[in-house]
């Protein structure tokens, strides 16, 4: 149980880094290569769940994962597949967001990104690096 309580924690501050990681991209994609907010929104993903999954791996998840290159790229593969098919919701709602609500698309950015952090985690904790089961010692006969 603490395990996964100190997992969670680093995960939203591995998360919150990952936003950061993210707004930045987004707003040099918009304002320096003048590419679509909706656009770069799916851009700055790629870059954020690159650096996500990397932190995750070495700090969040330290050997909860099968080890070797082979294992750890299923795991990107599985991370990033998350985190893009989150921009099923995610698009919608900055969407509405910036161009129904009229509220600046990096502002938008984060009110999206923040309603699905739960799910992230879930998903990350119970399939990406699921608990090995503790080994129990064997008693004396």
């Amino acid at each position: 149980m603490l395990q996964r309580l100190v997992a969670g924690w680093r995960f939203l501050l591995v998360g919150a880094l990952g936003i950061g990681v993210n707004q930045v991209v987004l707003g040099a994609t918009v304002e320096l290569g003048h590419v679509h907010y909706l656009v770069g929104a799916a851009m700055a993903t790629l870059v954020s769940s690159t650096f996500n999954f990397a932190c995750s791996e070495i700090w969040v998840f330290p050997g909860r994962g099968t080890r070797g290159w082979a294992a750890a790229g299923r795991r990107y593969a599985g991370f990033t597949a998350v985190n893009v098919s989150t921009l099923v919701f995610r698009l919608p709602i900055l969407y509405v967001l910036t161009s129904l609500l009229t509220l600046h698309y990096l502002f938008a950015n984060l009110v999206a990104i923040g309603a699905l952090t739960g799910l992230r985690f879930l998903v990350a904790d119970l399939v990406i690096w699921p608990a090995r089961p503790v080994p129990q010692k064997a008693k004396a006969a």
